[in-house]
């Protein structure tokens, strides 16, 4: 059944009704994107997980929610479903104005599967999250309590006063004409409605009521109806701020069917879903935690029984019988034997079936989602020898290893596959990851020759010189820190030690924010951090020239860069110091003058001039011989001089260089 703000209010009821009597509930939406920046890493933790979703995904819009309840026919013996298909749309006023991110892959993945736009925008349903209904609440009931009040007089400025004079005379003339029942003003600005306001209320307060009314075109215009009795003015008041607080509840919209989700408490499926959990919260509820700890707590009391048909499939006896857990191969696979799909009909108008084919339209995923779903069931009902009929409890044998377990598609291939929100999550080992630092022109080939001797390796880039690398062969990770850790191009650390590294850098950096950086190389020791001398592009080798040392030592993404001059003749290199500003960037001030240029000859205390020195040669010292060494002083000076800067892959300045992760989100 689709679902507009056309008929969102009739459908609200069958909505209800269907959340009620429903044994589970499906759920899946569409967005505007996905994510934006960084994607998510492949050897995350849960929680970092979460930090890049919530960073990169927040300020997409979701466009279309699906939900499918599924409930048992005891004269059927089987299930039918209540799909509903919710094309959403937040618009302002009397709700809040929305400002939103919108990926230009993501629109045209929809545009391809046919989705309406048009419909989008022209009849989506609104909705917004609790706080912010609250407020608007408040703020319309005290704005009603002020109707009956006087309001202060606005002075109406000369250039206006004619114009406000004719269509007072034009309302006078409708009043007294009686051809009509209501008169509209239109070409007026706000500013002009006010007045009118005001002039008509005052002058024609017991006969005229004055509103304002949108057209179609969103253009708005004043309607002055005739009033007939003193009784009708009160019901008109009455109307005026009925009509006010059901413009309101069509600003709340979905978010009341969100909350009817929660408040049943009933079983809730998707399909990696995480994503559409985030969604659902952050724009149904409130906003989302900055915590991983809040944010599990958040959603297990929002919703307490979650499951995920992608974990689900990911894990045995499923695992080797997937070739592919994609929701339409998925389904496939399950038509096919060992499998099974169910019978799931649905009354006209109401559902989906198995012979339609919407892929990606939200209501009928969601009703696939819970066809797969109930196919494992029954496969795992069968195989424990139980019957494969109506869905026992949710925290029944069959199900419980899969409640509150949400999919990680990113890290599931490094041993973290899941988000565990009744308990604590995966902490896999790391031993077989390293933090890999190379000469910038190698690609992922010289990476994986590197490697060879070891085995296949992911590779995982975090930018041009440095990138994360999990051996395939687990029991190799001894032999490749004994033969790569005296590389002279390339430089291995533990993930482990890397990772604690950072942390360490960050927590400290949190704590003194506006802290000196010493530029020396033993204050970045303090810091746990070793530094690399970056060459310049003359200096730096193939990656086939081996042979050729160069110090390259480096444990994090730290590097010193060379202090860069664009002029030739430039002074020599001050002292500077260096501040760390509230955006994270750098501050370079200078901390003292640039010192000047020494004197050839100075007088002697008795005032006499001091002689110039003899060379060895016999030859007296000129000025000349003073500028050259003055040149190799600052040619060796500028060798010497360098200033560290710190690689923060959290910033956001001219620290952050690109990143070429090259895997897509599935």
């Amino acid at each position: 059944m689709e679902v507009t703000r056309k008929n969102f209010k009739e459908a609200l009821p069958l909505v209800e009704d269907s959340i009620k009597k429903a044994d589970f509930l499906v759920i899946d939406a569409e967005f505007t994107g996905l994510i934006n920046g960084r994607d998510v890493s492949m050897f995350d933790s849960p929680s970092e997980y979460y930090s890049r979703l919530l960073n990169g995904s927040s300020e997409f819009l979701l466009i279309q929610y699906g939900l499918c309840a599924f409930y048992w026919d005891h004269k059927k013996r089987h299930y039918m479903n209540d799909a509903y298909n919710f094309y959403l749309f937040p618009r302002g006023r009397p709700g809040p104005e929305k400002m939103f991110l919108c990926q230009s892959s993501s629109l045209d993945f929809l545009a391809a599967q046919g989705f309406d736009f048009n419909k989008l925008i022209r009849e989506g349903i609104s909705y917004m999250t609790e706080p912010t209904e609250t407020r608007l609440r408040e703020l319309l009931t005290e704005r009603q309590k002020t109707y009956s009040s006087e309001k202060d007089v606005i002075n109406i400025p000369e250039e206006n006063k004619q114009q406000i004079e004719d269509i007072c005379k034009r309302v006078r003339k409708f009043l007294d004409s009686n051809d009509s029942d209501e008169l509209e003003i239109d070409r007026c600005n706000a500013f002009i409605r006010r007045l009118l306001f005001q002039e008509l209320g005052t002058r024609f307060k017991d006969e005229a009521f004055v509103e304002t009314k949108v057209l179609e075109n969103k253009n708005r215009v004043l309607k002055v109806s005739r009033i007939k009795s003193s009784d009708e003015t009160k019901d008109r008041d009455t109307q005026k701020k009925e009509k006010e607080w059901e413009e309101f509840e069509d600003a709340v919209g979905f978010s009341k069917v969100a909350r009817m989700i929660s408040q049943s408490e009933k079983l809730v499926i998707g399909h990696n879903m995480l994503l559409d959990v985030l969604h659902t919260l952050n724009h149904f509820f409130q906003p989302l935690p900055e915590d991983y700890e809040s944010f599990k707590e958040f959603t297990h009391c929002m919703f307490p029984r979650l499951l995920d048909t992608k974990y689900m499939s990911s894990l045995p006896p499923f695992k080797d019988k997937v070739n592919s857990s994609v929701l339409q191969h998925l389904f496939t696979t399950l038509a096919e034997e060992p499998f099974s799909l169910p019978k799931a009909d649905s009354k006209d108008g109401r559902g989906y079936s198995q012979t339609e084919d919407k892929h990606h339209e939200a209501g009928y995923d969601a009703y696939v989602t819970g066809l797969c779903f109930l196919a494992m069931y029954a496969h795992l009902s069968k195989m424990r020898g139980e019957t494969s009929g109506r869905l026992a409890e949710p925290d029944c044998a069959v199900l419980k290893p899969f409640l509150n377990k949400l999919f990680l598609a990113k890290t599931a291939h490094q041993d973290s596959p899941y988000m565990n929100f009744n308990g604590a999550d995966p902490s896999p080992p790391r031993d077989h990851v390293f933090h890999l630092t190379f000469p910038k022109e190698w690609l992922r080939n010289d990476i994986n020759q590197l490697f060879s001797p070891f085995g296949p390796v992911t590779v995982q880039f975090i930018d041009d010189t440095t990138a994360i690398i999990a051996l395939s062969r687990r029991e190799q990770a001894r032999d490749v820190m004994r033969a790569l850790s005296h590389n002279a191009r390339a430089k291995l650390v533990p993930y482990a030690k890397y990772k604690h590294a950072l942390a360490k850098f960050h927590e400290r950096r949190q704590k003194s924010p506006v802290k000196q950086l010493s530029t020396t190389p033993d204050a970045k020791a303090r810091l746990g951090l070793s530094t690399t001398v970056v060459s310049s592009p003359q200096s730096q080798q193939p990656p086939q020239q081996l042979q050729q040392p160069q110090q390259q030592q480096q444990q994090l993404p730290v590097k010193v860069v060379r202090a860069r001059s664009s002029s030739v003749s430039s002074p020599a290199p001050t002292q500077t110091t260096r501040k760390r500003t509230s955006s994270g960037v750098f501050q370079v001030d200078d901390a003292e003058p640039p010192p000047k240029k020494p004197e050839l000859a100075r007088s002697n205390s008795d005032g006499s001039r001091k002689k110039p020195e003899v060379l060895s040669n016999g030859r007296r010292k000129t000025e000349a011989d003073g500028d050259k060494n003055r040149h190799k002083d600052k040619a060796k000076q500028r060798e010497t001089d360098k200033h560290i800067e710190i690689f923060d892959s959290e910033a956001k300045g001219k620290t952050v260089a690109a990143f070429k992760e090259s895997d897509s989100w599935d």
